[in-house]
């Protein structure tokens, strides 16, 4: 966790340095093309990726099967997932339907530039997970660091050169997806997986069964925090668009530390025995949320000015939305480490539903907030949603644990803080 945390704190500003300069260089317009572009990716890995992530590091790190045997297995699947999406991409353009997904009648090159890094990004996605899996925590961490570091990097040659556009910027966070690929496939060569035996039918059946679940839950989730901006796209345009990816994208920022864990506690859960962890996820929640709520006190405090500051005043139309976000990130952070408990307990299809919930109520809120408030109605749909989702699961888990459920918020205390890092994720 030290690693992860260390790290993090490395690239972190890089990443905050890289989202101000393609703000200010394209304006919100062009913000507003590359932050498309950039969603498809993620977007289709979300629909497409069959909760496989969850899946590996539950099978890898559980020992469910011979090592080398499901490396060759998930290695196999990120191939055709991938093709896949690139497929659906360029169905999504060719006929005409990413007006309805994306709010475009047809894809820009950024967005095409987006679409053919597809079968790259599934790739070191699924990779990362087996490394994680296989306990490599610091270059789990490691890696996406330094992609970072060289996005960062390659942005600030494109504007010295004055090559900077939405397009270019695409390309560099393309460029990445292969660089992290080519990597994480040379580093398991170790297990000669293609020499490996297929895994049998039995272990399928399971798999399929796990993955099945964690898909619903994975898919609907991030639809949940991503529904606002195709609504936006199609009611709004490109305009909005790019003003409400600094809101978010700002306070998403606070997430980025709990979703690590997140991954990381997934793993440890799986290879241990969940219910001896009822303390912990309890423990482990609550400091979470207290980090986060003094993270979004300071975030609050500082966005008047350093939104303009930053991005130019053509962004403060950003740094309301950016407030109404911040209580829901909060809660966020919580039921992140909560998701992870319970998917090391096999309970994903506990999760699904209410991802599914908070789907449905998040379309609900936005439908009647957009159209009215705009990004700020966007803003408060999500914060109201992610509360709603932390408060299902805080009852969930309170209720595994014989724990109160605002105890997952109030249990941590700076006497706390030493031991609970040191035990957790060793």
């Amino acid at each position: 966790m030290l690693w992860n945390t260390v790290l993090m704190a490395v690239s972190w500003p890089v990443g905050v340095a890289t989202s101000v300069v393609i703000g200010r260089w394209l304006g919100p317009a062009g913000k507003g093309d590359y932050t498309l572009a950039m969603l498809i990716s993620p977007a289709l890995f979300a629909v497409l990726n069959l909760g496989l992530p969850g899946s590996i590091s539950y099978y890898l790190a559980g020992a469910k099967a011979p090592e080398n045997a499901l490396v060759k297995t998930f290695l196999a699947l990120a191939g055709l997932l991938g093709a896949a999406a690139l497929a659906v991409a360029i169905a999504l353009h060719q006929t005409g339907w990413c007006l309805y997904v994306f709010g475009v009648p047809k894809f820009t090159p950024a967005m095409w530039i987006g679409a053919f890094g597809l079968p790259f990004y599934f790739a070191g996605t699924f990779l990362q997970f087996v490394s994680l899996a296989q306990g490599r925590q610091v270059w789990f961490a490691a890696l996406p660091a330094a992609g970072q570091l060289g996005v960062g990097g390659a942005i600030g040659v494109l504007v010295w050169s004055g090559r900077l556009t939405s397009a270019t910027a695409a390309g560099v966070m393309v460029a990445s997806y292969v660089v992290t690929a080519a990597t994480l496939v040379s580093q398991q060569r170790r297990l000669a997986w293609w020499r490996a035996p297929w895994t049998g039918l039995a272990l399928w059946k399971s798999l399929v069964r796990y993955t099945a679940l964690t898909y619903l839950g994975n898919t609907v989730q991030f639809l949940v925090q991503r529904l606002d901006v195709l609504l936006l796209s199609a009611l709004s345009g490109l305009r909005e668009v790019g003003l409400y990816s600094v809101a978010y994208g700002t306070a998403e920022l606070l997430l980025l530390l709990p979703q690590r864990f997140s991954n990381l506690y997934l793993a440890r859960i799986a290879a241990s025995h969940p219910m001896s962890k009822a303390e912990e996820v309890r423990l482990l929640s609550s400091l979470v949320f207290l980090m986060t709520l003094v993270g979004a006190a300071a975030l609050a405090v500082l966005a008047p000015f350093g939104v303009r500051l930053l991005y130019g005043t053509a962004f403060a139309g950003s740094v309301r939305p950016l407030w109404f976000l911040l209580p829901g990130i909060c809660a966020a952070a919580t039921a992140s480490i909560q998701a992870a408990y319970l998917a090391g307990l096999g309970g994903v299809k506990t999760t699904a539903q209410i991802n599914c919930a908070g789907l449905a109520l998040n379309a609900f809120l936005n439908l009647i907030l957009i159209p009215r408030y705009g990004i700020s109605g966007a803003a408060v749909a999500a914060s109201l949603t992610y509360a709603a989702q932390a408060a299902l699961l805080s009852r969930t888990v309170g209720r595994l644990t014989q724990t109160r459920p605002l105890a997952m918020l109030t249990s941590a205390s700076p006497a706390l803080l030493s031991a609970v890092l040191k035990s957790a994720f060793r």
